[in-house]
């Protein structure tokens, strides 16, 4: 992600605005929004007017506080601001003798190692997953989500012949994202009706979702309909998996927190419903981990209770 020859503007404006895309859903998935949050670290450091050291670090904070806080269901993102800004505040602190301009430069080229770091990590949840995709088999998704789309684009390239359903995901039809890549890469691909997949998943051989949170219990936080769709799958001995990178690991949860539903606009589902009519629009749901035969991760397929661990020692290492 190169942040030079951009055209400048204000803090606000260009912050502003990227942080309103994210939450209009213009920008898509744990990752994207996750890579789009240290974006708008980088042009805070950019656009900033500090004189001192400590203002840039205060401008840093109170970034890393709007930024963390835009979607409230994703620890990804979290995650990365804190271990992402934490750096940089160290910087700060660690260089006494470095000019402010010093400072900036060696932020903004650290995120270089963080884009690299995600990419590899999809690349190797990407190989882990095609390994237990079926060849010749059918395999359901819902919403979109870039790693389930980079392991079923894997499998296609490994030759596996794969035909995918996906579910079209309401209120805001993700799942014709998902259709539309995977179809433009080639694959078999079926778009269906969110509570259509039922008649699919007789035939299915495996479910692959993506994943906007896990908690210490395994459980998963998914895009609404997750829940039923792991349901239908065990009633039906489907086996059922989520690409979570473990970063998407919420270690709040081990401290007994619960991970927030976010309650999105009513309008998203009916503008002008009749006057009487309540509208309820979940983004997410949580399914429990006894429906989930594994996360495929960048470190491999990982039971729901074995999580945890994997995921703190990821944290404590660092996305470097």
């Amino acid at each position: 992600m190169k942040t030079g020859n951009r055209k400048r503007g204000t803090d606000m404006n260009r912050v502003d605005k990227l942080l309103k895309d994210i939450k209009d859903l213009k920008v898509q998935g744990a990752r994207n929004v996750a890579k789009a949050g240290i974006r708008a670290i980088i042009w805070t450091v950019e656009d900033s007017k500090a004189k001192t050291k400590g203002q840039l670090a205060e401008e840093l904070r109170r970034a890393r506080g709007r930024i963390m806080h835009v979607r409230p269901t994703e620890p990804m993102l979290r995650n990365m601001m804190r271990e992402y800004v934490d750096f940089a505040v160290s910087e700060i602190a660690g260089r006494p003798t470095a000019s402010i301009g010093d400072l900036k430069r060696r932020i903004i080229q650290d995120e270089e190692k963080y884009m690299l770091g995600m990419e590899k990590s999809i690349a190797n949840v990407a190989e882990f997953g095609a390994m237990i995709l079926p060849d010749r088999g059918t395999v359901v998704t819902h919403c979109h989500s870039s790693t389930v789309t980079a392991i079923l684009r894997k499998g296609h390239a490994d030759g596996k012949k794969i035909s995918v359903v996906c579910c079209e995901t309401r209120p805001r039809f993700q799942g014709r994202m998902t259709a539309a890549n995977l179809a433009k890469a080639g694959l078999d691909v079926t778009l269906t009706v969110d509570m259509g997949v039922n008649r699919f998943m007789k035939k299915a051989d495996m479910v692959v979702v993506g994943a906007d949170a896990v908690t210490t219990m395994g459980d998963l936080i998914n895009k609404v309909g997750t829940s039923a769709l792991a349901r239908i799958a065990r009633m039906n001995d489907v086996s059922f998996y989520s690409a979570a990178e473990l970063y998407k690991y919420d270690p709040l949860s081990i401290y007994g927190a619960r991970e927030t539903i976010e309650e999105r606009d009513p309008k998203e589902v009916w503008e002008k419903p009749p006057k009487g009519v309540k509208i309820s629009n979940p983004a997410f749901d949580a399914t429990a981990a006894r429906y989930i035969n594994g996360y495929i991760t960048e470190m491999g397929v990982v039971p729901p209770q074995a999580l945890w661990g994997v995921a703190m020692k990821k944290l404590a290492e660092g996305m470097r």
